[in-house]
């Protein structure tokens, strides 16, 4: 596993419980063997994965327990629900001019529209508390936050921006998405509108409102820009395809609440942000999931549907590992651990396999496994093909239900 970034200076934590139990943990030795012994993971990539911290919350779920959890979900092929369409927006490809926030003014007509359908959240499980952010999606009562927020609490203490207090009910999670709903006995809430994510680019000016730091006195507001193109998920260890990233402060107690563009519309959901190392310090790199990536995640969780699960966790295939692996193609994910009795076991999967297509969808890395595994439900039966040294070989599998998520 790659090494954890321990918790910057501002991070507020109590003794942490122990992480959820996911039920298909990273091995503990490299997943595939090479002579003359199995290699480390990519020099780059746990370099990489070492600068970031996961999931600004303050609490019992504490920074560095829930970057060990995130990575948990890290490159999981079958993480979430119904098919979504990835961010694919790039630097290069800005087509028009960036959406701003034309006076400071405007600020605060956005705050004032967005502001009462943010929720506090402060959720108790295992002998700690945990304090994060929600957002009213719907005014019959339903909000979202992060999945690391609620953990495996059934139940959630709110407090909206106009001083009432609610009990909220844990609708359900998809832990693989790191979003959770939420559901108050209350009609007629102020509800947010939200804008099409894919259509956000680098330059956008944008607004982050959350809990941070728990502070008493209400709500904090940080603004700022999209800063640079999607990431991938795996940046911050997690196994979203595409991330937004913004420089906008996103501190702990921010998870879960809303990141809203120059219309006063929600674009994201605050997720995590980037701690560093001693040698190079992270300042102002945060990331948000992707709204039109969420809203699905939420429409499931809604309806009771759990996503589809096919058991392997993987990562992208490096020219190092190509190497190592003998195998003949250029792009493709690679399977870092097979669950024990998944489908992916049944039908043969190993370590070290290059996954090269799902069904009629072509996999170019570790995330677009997970959203080609989206776009099918649990019973369905598919085709995967993937590459073993210079062996091409297809497994027809029956997906089954994630069993993390609910």
């Amino acid at each position: 596993m790659p090494d954890e970034a321990p918790p910057p200076a501002d991070v507020m934590t109590v003794p942490p419980s122990p992480p959820p139990a996911w039920p298909d943990q990273p091995p503990t030795t490299p997943p595939w063997p090479t002579p003359p012994a199995p290699p480390a993971p990519p020099p780059e990539r746990r370099n990489r994965l070492r600068q970031f911290l996961v999931g600004a919350l303050v609490g019992g779920l504490c920074g560095a327990l829930v970057a060990s959890g995130a990575f948990f979900a890290f490159g999981r092929d079958d993480n979430n629900s119904s098919s979504v369409t990835g961010v694919t927006n790039r630097t290069n490809e800005v087509s028009r001019n960036s959406s701003t926030i034309a006076h400071n003014g405007d600020t605060a007509g956005i705050i004032s529209k967005v502001e009462p359908a943010v929720a506090a959240v402060t959720v108790n499980e295992s002998g700690g508390q945990s304090a994060g952010t929600a957002f009213v999606l719907s005014d019959d009562g339903y909000l979202v936050t992060n999945a690391h927020v609620v953990g495996q609490a059934q139940t959630a203490k709110l407090q909206l921006n106009d001083g009432r207090t609610m009990d909220a009910r844990v609708v359900g999670r998809d832990p693989s998405a790191d979003v959770a709903v939420l559901k108050v006995d209350a009609g007629n809430l102020p509800a947010v509108c939200t804008d099409d994510s894919n259509k956000v680019q680098v330059g956008d000016d944008v607004v982050a409102i959350g809990n941070a730091l728990a502070l008493e006195g209400g709500l904090s507001v940080t603004r700022g820009i999209i800063s640079g193109p999607p990431r991938p998920g795996s940046e911050i260890g997690t196994a979203l395809e595409t991330v937004l990233q913004t420089d906008a402060a996103i501190n702990p107690g921010n998870s879960g609440g809303p990141l809203v563009d120059a219309n006063g519309c929600v674009i994201g959901i605050n997720t995590a942000v980037a701690s560093g190392t001693g040698e190079q310090p992270a300042q102002n790199v945060g990331f948000a999931i992707p709204i039109s990536y969420a809203k699905p995640v939420v429409d499931d969780i809604k309806a009771g549907r759990k996503p589809a699960f096919l058991g392997i966790g993987t990562t992208d295939l490096t020219p190092e590992l190509k190497g190592q692996l003998g195998v003949n193609v250029n792009d493709g994910a690679v399977v870092e651990d097979v669950t024990s009795g998944s489908p992916a076991d049944n039908a043969g999967m190993q370590r070290g396999d290059v996954v090269v297509q799902i069904g009629d969808t072509s996999i170019k890395n570790g995330g677009s496994v997970a959203t080609a595994v989206r776009q099918h439900r649990p019973g369905e039966k598919v085709t995967i093909t993937y590459v073993r040294g210079n062996n091409r070989k297809t497994a027809d599998v029956t997906l089954v239900q994630r069993p993390d998520a609910g």
